[in-house]
C-alpha cells in the first residue's frame, strides 16, 4: 500500500511538471500569423514613425523626452538656456558623442572634471529617418 502512494504520487509529480512545462512553452511561442503577417507589411497597425528620437534616457519608465535637447544636440546653446533658469549661454558648454550602444557614446565622450556637470541624457535616432550607423548621442551640459 505504502509502495502504491509512492508510485502514485511520483505519477502526479511528473504529470504536473509535465503539463507546466508544456504551458510553459505555449505562453513563450509567438503565433506564427502575427510574424508572417508584419514580416509581410500586411498588418495596417505598423506605421512609419517620423520622430527624430525613438528612446531615451527613462523613457521606459514613462519620462517625456526633455525639450533641450534637440537643441542640445544641434549646439545651439541660445535655445537650450531657456530650459535651465539662472545661466547665459556663455556659460554653458554643450558635449555631445554618438556610438553604436549607449555605453558606446557615453564611453566616447570628452568628460570635463573641472566643471560642474548641470545635465546629462543620452537619445537614440530614430533610424528608419536618420541613416547612421552611431544613433545613440549622449549630451552632456556643463557650467563654464
Amino acid at each position: 500500500m505504502i509502495i502504491m502512494m509512492k508510485k502514485r504520487n511520483l505519477l502526479i509529480c511528473a504529470v504536473s511538471a509535465s503539463l507546466g512545462l508544456a504551458s510553459l512553452g505555449c505562453a513563450s511561442a509567438p503565433s506564427s500569423n502575427v510574424k508572417s503577417s508584419v514580416a509581410h507589411g500586411s498588418d495596417k497597425s505598423v506605421t512609419k514613425n517620423n520622430s527624430t528620437f525613438d528612446d531615451w534616457k527613462y523613457k521606459g519608465f514613462g519620462m517625456a523626452l526633455p525639450q533641450w535637447v534637440q537643441p542640445a544636440i544641434e549646439g545651439k546653446t541660445d535655445k537650450v538656456v531657456k530650459f535651465f533658469p539662472g545661466y547665459t549661454a556663455d556659460q554653458i558648454e554643450i558635449v555631445t558623442s554618438s556610438g553604436i550602444n549607449v555605453d558606446n557614446s557615453e564611453d566616447k565622450i570628452q568628460r570635463n572634471s573641472e566643471r560642474v556637470l548641470i545635465d546629462g541624457f543620452w537619445v537614440r535616432l530614430n533610424t528608419q529617418v536618420n541613416k547612421t550607423d552611431e544613433p545613440y548621442i549622449t549630451v552632456l551640459i556643463y557650467e563654464k
